[in-house]
């Protein structure tokens, strides 16, 4: 059974509760997780912070419907006295949820004092990387196939040469990445959402809408998410891992990978919801 983790647990539950209303019957044939960064929380990362608060009628929602829920825990810095962050790992600690995360402490932490999560490594923490694969690339993912659950590898990769020398099923694979093929900003971008987060409170509402988006889109002048890279495009043609087609996603089913991750947090209900039909129904026909 195929695994899909879903952006927006809280942000986006209309949405995700309205598509499964109508599609019903997708629950019976894949898994599904959610997951979301909450509470304004310190070690959230990916996105900036913004008002974003769990109820217990939407987590039970979930549970009710056999859905995990996974907190964004991906910030490179964290305080484990933060009394928000460990709050909310009492909260969800139940056989099924996950915690994402790049800090090394924090992963030590949870998996002393909160066993029952499964730990992702998110792809934020990756930074820098070479195209094609290099060893120190490849010796790297086989490192944190040690130390986590799952990873989501940067999409330069998964469909490299070397790729499927590792462990398929460790892999959670990102349909929807609509970043430049191979950013130079890509660990920088990530480092400076994180810096936000450790501000005192809601810094969507400190900072202003402007500054975050501004910080939060993609720093390529004038790039179009819509298009992808073009030249890369171009270049790679079946081997262009980014914003996945349907024959790529059936080509790592057939490598043995299990576990794809739909993003989009800050996409609107309307957006939102046509990414959910187009992975989870029109290209799983």
């Amino acid at each position: 059974m195929v695994t899909f983790n879903i952006a927006g647990a809280f942000a986006n539950f209309k949405p995700i509760s309205l598509f499964f209303l109508r599609n019903k019957d997708l629950l019976s044939q894949h898994s599904f997780i959610v997951y979301d960064g909450i509470n304004n929380c310190r070690w959230n990362g990916g996105r900036i912070n913004r008002d974003i608060s769990y109820s217990d009628e939407i987590i039970n929602y979930y549970y009710r419907n056999n859905i995990g829920i996974a907190l964004t825990f991906t910030n490179n810095i964290i305080d484990l006295e933060d009394s928000v962050g460990n709050s909310l790992l009492e909260k969800f600690h139940r056989d099924g949820n996950r915690i994402i995360l790049v800090n090394e402490e924090l992963r030590k932490y949870v998996r002393k004092n909160y066993p029952k999560y499964e730990i992702t490594h998110s792809i934020t923490g990756l930074g820098t990387i070479s195209v094609p694969m290099s060893d120190s690339d490849f010796d790297r993912y086989v490192d944190l196939e040690k130390k986590f659950d799952f990873i989501v590898p940067r999409s330069e990769h998964i469909f490299d040469e070397r790729f499927p020398m590792l462990d398929p099923k460790k892999y959670e694979i990102m349909l929807n990445d609509t970043c430049v093929y191979n950013c130079k900003y890509y660990g920088e971008h990530f480092l400076q959402i994180a810096k936000q987060n450790r501000m005192d409170g809601n810094p969507w509402e400190a900072l202003g809408e402007s500054h975050c988006k501004k910080v939060e889109e993609c720093w390529i002048p004038d790039f179009d998410f819509t298009t992808g890279d073009k030249e890369a495009m171009a270049l790679h043609q079946e081997d262009y891992g980014m914003d996945l087609k349907k024959n790529q996603i059936f080509r790592l089913i057939d490598q043995g990978v299990t576990n794809f991750k739909i993003s989009g947090r800050e996409m609107t209900s309307d957006f939102f919801n046509i990414e959910l039909r187009s992975y989870l129904l029109d290209k799983l026909d």
